[in-house]
């Protein structure tokens, strides 16, 4: 099981301590105040770093990403296809309703969806159509803000991808509650095998399974 895989936990630590204390201590200019394009520069770990970071060693077989953006899980994964209806750069399959997706019955062994379904206003259409394309073995990992921290941060985040392509839409939210998240993906036959907390807490990180 993989809270057992030390390879897994090792990634998972892989920080030195250097730059954990370092990180800390730009807290707001990583979280707030800061284009994330620019964290590198000054030596900071970026968010979308700390997501990869944690998901890359649960990753099994082909990979889906759903929300793909600048596709860059996939190519430092190296073995998949990103997906999203906005092109972000990084030659992601742009389509129009994620929702739909071209793709064969039981294509992938990982369908991931990071920091991206509450942007999703068809969220449980898109939750459908991954369990026809996911193999009975297969697993769906998600990275996921609460609402109250989601809907704090879009408000002061002057850089979001939201804003970059002029705001929140209808049906879009700030974030989704770990309860309403499981009950969404438990009605398309989805359970929660893992559920981990990261970025001081802020953070979810879910693993489900198909239901048997």
């Amino acid at each position: 099981m993989y809270p057992n895989n030390p390879s897994i936990e090792n990634s998972m630590a892989n920080k030195s301590i250097t730059q954990s204390i370092w990180d800390f201590l730009g807290i707001p200019f990583r979280l707030v105040l800061f284009d994330q394009k620019w964290l590198h520069r000054c030596g900071w770990t970026t968010l979308e770093d700390e997501r990869i970071n944690i998901i890359i060693p649960y990753i099994q077989g082909y990979l889906l990403d759903i929300g793909a953006g600048p596709n860059t899980l996939v190519k430092r994964y190296g073995n998949g296809i990103g997906i999203d209806v906005f092109d972000w750069g990084g030659n992601a399959l742009i389509v129009k309703d994620t929702s739909r997706l071209p793709f064969s019955d039981q294509s992938f062994d990982t369908v991931t969806i990071i920091a991206s379904l509450n942007h999703i206003p068809n969220r449980k259409s898109v939750l459908h159509e991954v369990r026809r394309v996911i193999k009975p073995d297969g697993q769906l990992i998600i990275t996921m803000i609460n609402p109250f921290l989601g809907e704090i941060g879009h408000a002061i985040w002057w850089y979001s991808e939201d804003k970059k392509r002029g705001g929140m839409i209808d049906g879009e939210v700030g974030g989704i509650w770990t309860r309403d998240l499981t009950q969404m993906c438990l009605a398309e036959g989805f359970y929660l095998y893992l559920h981990r907390r990261f970025v001081y807490g802020m953070n979810n990180f879910y693993i489900f399974k198909i239901q048997k």
